[in-house]
């Protein structure tokens, strides 16, 4: 377990990257700009103001915010030695890359703007998967992508290089928690896969899908065994809240599986779910120093660019601001 000591210089650096992050306020403003471009100029004082500059199209947004987050990504790097906390982070965007690396492989539709600049480089998974071989890629994604090219020639299925790739993907995030064994990563970790598993399974019983497809997608790491679920799936959806009334998160499940059964869409369950794991990491902004700062940041910062994200797609789409509304997220600060 990392000392909370190895964490002073960057929780300084935190509490004033704290400051530069969006607020309800902020938001409001966001909310009430007439367009895209309202938007963009509300944003002149943030720490999002430079990036937004340098685009000359207002739908490169997506590229601000992958840059944005690289920036903040560096800073936190920079500030600790325990790089393994940013691996956490990061790892989803590399499986992403192996992805779209996989899937462009056998399209035969390689380019490199698919790929995202906060996993590893596309040059890399770029030749790999022409020349079979690769010195700049670590092992395990050189096996996964030989493991997901094996499985689609089996099954013709795209949906299966997803499944199996999520499975890697989580199966390696737990080795990392494991590996820090910080309690307060650890608890997040856990509430984070159940909840991911949760959505599958109501998912795969809405749609009257056979258990073997539920056991092939359920992810590793969470706290509800695989058995649970087995037991679980002969019963009626609407009794699988209170089977976990116990848990932190059960007004989570309770109200979102209410309002997803009632609306045939999973949206408010995964507003809740956002909503509840950006209140855990707040426990972040009350220690002063320590691992804990640090995870809350990285995951406000990857929350809010999530915020940010539907309002701009919804100024785009010239989405009524009452609905995107609905759709926004707590935020940190």
């Amino acid at each position: 377990m990392p000392k909370e000591q190895e964490f002073l210089y960057a929780s300084g650096r935190i509490r004033y990257l704290e400051t530069k992050l969006l607020n309800k306020n902020l938001v409001d403003r966001l909310m009430e700009a007439e367009s895209v471009e309202g938007v963009i100029k509300a944003l002149g004082d943030t720490a999002y103001a430079e990036d937004f500059g340098e685009i000359d199209n207002i739908y490169e947004f997506e590229e601000v915010l992958e840059n944005n987050l690289l920036k903040t990504l560096k800073t936190i790097s920079d500030s600790i030695k325990d790089n393994r906390i940013i691996r956490y982070f990061t790892l989803k965007y590399d499986y992403h890359n192996l992805k779209v690396c996989v899937k462009g492989k056998i399209m035969g539709d390689l380019k490199k703007e698919y790929f995202s600049k906060l996993g590893l480089p596309a040059e890399h998974y770029i030749k790999f998967a022409y020349e079979e071989k690769s010195d700049e890629l670590p092992k395990n994604i050189q096996d996964a992508f030989n493991k997901a090219m094996a499985i689609y020639e089996e099954t013709l299925d795209p949906q299966q290089i997803d499944i199996y790739l999520d499975k890697v993907l989580f199966e390696e995030l737990e080795s990392i928690v494991k590996d820090i064994k910080d309690p307060f990563l650890e608890g997040y970790h856990k509430a984070y896969v159940d909840l991911l598993n949760i959505k599958t399974f109501v998912r795969v019983k809405n749609m009257n899908m056979d258990l073997r497809v539920l056991l092939k997608a359920l992810l590793p790491g969470g706290s509800i065994p695989v058995e649970f679920f087995e037991k679980k799936f002969q019963e009626p959806i609407e009794e699988l809240a209170e089977s976990l009334s116990s848990k932190d998160y059960y007004g989570v499940i309770k109200e979102g599986i209410e309002n997803w059964m009632e609306t045939k869409n999973p949206s408010h369950y995964e507003k809740l779910m956002d909503n509840y794991l950006i209140n855990y990491l707040k426990k972040g902004l009350y220690k002063p120093f320590g691992i804990e700062p640090v995870i809350g940041y990285l995951g406000a910062k990857e929350h809010e660019i999530k915020v940010l994200r539907i309002i701009l797609v919804g100024k785009i789409n010239g989405i009524k601001e009452d609905f995107i509304e609905e759709r926004l997220r707590e935020l940190y600060v």
